[in-house]
């Protein structure tokens, strides 16, 4: 059959499995063979919060009175992102790799206060995340769709101006079915977080969260491909001492993609994640990969 090429959806700083495979026909790494892939990411993300205010009271009894707002205050920030992310695959055996990825963020965020008429902005960059893990094929797309499982956990992660490692985990499976020229594909994961101790002594765990990605590919030919698809994400509040420091959040994305096969051994994808609802935020992405 044709190659088609899956395009990596992710929402930083998700290793998510839908990074992993790029050729339907060698969804893994061959035993003994080193892929090299390598991705830079552009995130924007708004928030936005509108209050009436400065209201007159109009007496309308003795001793009540309705307060009838006679400005608007608007508040929000605004954040880019960019995120570069190298990674390497090992094939250990016909149906096993062996795989490990390294993030690094640069963010500048901006803010706007409203009630005080005043503007910030901050720029900071650091190295987000090293994670390690493993993938195996349980069942080959013959009369059964595929299944692929993984696990991987965080050897490096820096969060709230703290280190840590061996504090989340990401478990999770892909299955895909194969129909020339279309593939259908699915992938779910839930990702577990530990709680840490701050440099100031308080505890913070950050929310754990489920990710479903339903995915569509299709090979216009014999090396162009096309890719859409949706992704749900639902993720539990972060915790500090105990305490939620927000509220349970779900958001919906749409995504599409587009990848082109140089040869057997390098491949080029390109990608965009649009949110539909929740949280508001957007992704461009460019990756590469090549098999040594």
């Amino acid at each position: 059959m044709k190659n088609i090429y899956f395009i990596p959806f992710c929402i930083f700083p998700l290793a998510a499995y839908a990074d992993l495979p790029l050729s339907i026909e060698e969804i893994l790494t061959d035993k003994g063979k080193l892929k090299l892939e390598a991705s830079v990411g552009y995130v924007n993300s708004e928030s936005r919060n509108t209050e009436l205010a400065a209201p007159v009271y109009i007496q309308t009894g003795s001793a009540s009175f309705i307060p009838v707002p006679t400005e608007i205050r608007e508040s929000g920030r605004n954040s880019d992102m960019l995120i570069g992310t190298l990674g390497l695959r090992y094939g250990l055996t016909g149906n096993t790799d062996l795989y490990g990825n390294a993030s690094y963020i640069w963010q500048e965020e901006r803010g706007f206060d409203g009630e005080a008429a005043q503007s910030s902005k901050s720029r900071d960059s650091k190295l987000s995340d090293v994670s390690l893990g493993i993938s195996h094929t349980f069942l080959k797309d013959d009369k059964n769709p595929a299944l692929i499982g993984f696990i991987e956990g965080t050897a490096y992660e820096k969060s709230r101006g703290k280190a840590s490692s061996g504090k989340s985990w990401l478990i999770g499976a892909t299955t895909y079915k194969a129909i020339d020229p279309v593939v259908f594909s699915l992938t779910a994961a839930y990702r577990f977080n530990g709680s840490k101790t701050l440099s100031d002594g308080l505890k913070y765990q950050a929310g754990n969260y489920w990710l479903v990605n339903p995915n569509i590919a299709f090979a216009a030919n014999d090396r162009i491909s096309l890719t859409g698809g949706i992704q749900w994400l639902g993720k539990q509040p972060d915790r500090l001492d105990g305490q939620k420091e927000s509220a349970r959040n779900t958001s919906t994305y749409a995504q599409l993609g587009a990848g082109y096969g140089f040869s057997k051994a390098t491949s080029l994808n390109a990608s965009a994640r649009f949110n539909i609802s929740g949280q508001s935020s957007s992704e461009l992405k460019l990756g590469v990969q090549h098999t040594f």
